[in-house]
């Protein structure tokens, strides 16, 4: 023969969400009102974000070209972008050649 088990009245059960809301060390929330704590609880992502970029050096290259004018320091991103314009060039890639003719 079994017998039933009576359900628990919905006070005893707040009461007992609240009691394992303790024990458990969690946020009591018995209606449910989003409260943001799931992100709350995320490792912050600062930190990480900051140490992932270097450190930008004030002293930039242009600085030190400017303060040493008796040497000559290559510009190689310049020099780079004026050769792969002439391959261009060769290739007929370039610039299309201006129109010679009447100016409107």
């Amino acid at each position: 023969m079994s017998t039933l088990i009576p359900r628990p009245s919905s006070v005893r059960l707040r009461q007992l969400l609240k009691a394992s809301c303790e024990v458990f060390q969690t946020v009591y929330n018995p209606d449910n009102i989003r409260t943001g704590n799931k992100i709350l609880r995320r490792k912050m992502k600062g930190p990480a974000a900051i140490s992932y970029y270097p450190i930008e050096s004030p002293v930039k290259f242009r600085h030190i070209r400017a303060a040493y004018p008796m040497f000559e320091f290559p510009n190689t991103p310049d020099e780079h972008r004026i050769t792969m314009n002439e391959l261009r060039k060769r290739k007929g890639k370039g610039p299309p050649k201006k129109k010679e003719g009447k100016v409107i």
